[in-house]
């Protein structure tokens, strides 16, 4: 089992608590509780700020150091098919984030939020799910 990298330990940890506000804001949407603005703003800001932070950390040379995960096909598959659903998923939050904006300054409902909001909540389950298992696989189990 090769060595869990410093930096995914902090992405696999930290949405752990994404998960729980992006489900409060997905229900509470479609439920009308309380603090569905909140919940669901947290929850863009938090996830775009790791999941930009970790790119822009890749980008500008950062190497994901202590890993000694072997780059097979089929890892290099999952990480291709993982990095896409991450870029829809990234795409999808800011529309949600500013229609919500749009929805709360205009005082009106943007059919846009809830259609948007949706396909983000389903593909960032997937993303999520797929990289903590990943996570776990391979540097856990």
């Amino acid at each position: 089992m090769p060595n869990a990298p410093f930096v995914s330990t902090i992405i696999a940890v930290g949405l752990v608590p994404v998960a729980f506000l992006f489900s409060h804001a997905f229900l509470s949407g479609l439920k009308k509780w309380k603090y569905h603005s909140l919940t669901g703003t947290l929850a863009i800001l938090w996830d775009l700020s790791m999941s930009i932070g970790y790119m822009i950390f890749r980008s500008l040379g950062g190497k994901v150091e202590g890993s000694s995960l072997e780059l097979t096909g089929s890892v290099l598959i999952y990480f291709t098919v993982h990095g896409l659903v991450a870029f829809l998923v990234i795409m999808l939050e800011f529309g949600v984030l500013i229609t919500g904006l749009w929805q709360w300054t205009q005082k009106k409902k943007v059919i846009w939020h809830r259609r948007l909001a949706k396909p983000l909540f389903i593909l960032w389950w997937f993303a999520f799910i797929t990289g903590e298992t990943f996570y776990i696989v391979m540097y856990v189990i």
